[in-house]
């Protein structure tokens, strides 16, 4: 599989009832590790090399998220340091009818560190 350069990397998800809590929402730390996943395979796929999450520099929630519903969420790296990049991941609600536009349910912002095969931090060689 050939992957293009920093592509968006999508991840859909079904909330079941199982992951909501008493008002029939998704619990929020579902949604964060969903995004923490999502950012890894995001930061590992821009540097072709073992990455670690170094920071979650923020993360907002919009508008409730049922069960029921189906998330997509998309992961983009959108800065790069020397060792360290910055991933950005999108929560959208699904719409449920065809003339419906999605919703943007919540954002996070990542960092991560490039490591090498000692597992120490790495140069990133590629930009943006």
């Amino acid at each position: 599989m050939k992957l293009e350069h920093n592509q968006p990397v999508i991840m859909t998800r079904s909330v079941m009832l199982s992951m909501a809590n008493s008002a029939g929402h998704l619990f929020g730390g579902t949604l964060m590790g969903w995004m923490d996943e999502l950012s890894g395979i995001t930061a590992h796929r821009f540097v072709w090399t073992r990455v670690t999450t170094a920071a979650v520099k923020g993360m907002n929630f919009y508008v409730p998220i049922p069960y029921g519903t189906v998330l997509q969420l998309e992961g983009r790296v959108i800065r790069v340091g020397n060792t360290s990049m910055e991933v950005e991941v999108v929560a959208w609600l699904e719409p449920e009818q065809e003339d419906q536009e999605p919703v943007r349910a919540a954002d996070a912002l990542f960092v991560y560190v490039s490591l090498d095969e000692n597992r120490k931090p790495k140069k990133i060689q590629r930009s943006l």
